[in-house]
């Protein structure tokens, strides 16, 4: 069983929670972007299809 008064455990376990954090944020921030170009891209060719084909 873990000794969760060793100093060095927790220091360790602090760092692996800290860089699990900064390492989500930057996954899902960088998901955020990409779902958001996606969406600019595709709405620019759903205009640019309206502006060529009025009647439909």
């Amino acid at each position: 069983m873990a000794d969760w008064s060793d100093p060095e455990l927790l220091k360790a376990l602090a760092i692996s929670i800290i860089g699990l954090g900064v390492g989500l944020w930057w996954i899902s921030s960088r998901i955020r972007s990409k779902l958001k170009e996606v969406e600019e891209r595709q709405s620019r060719s759903w205009d640019d299809s309206a502006d060529t084909n009025p009647d439909e």
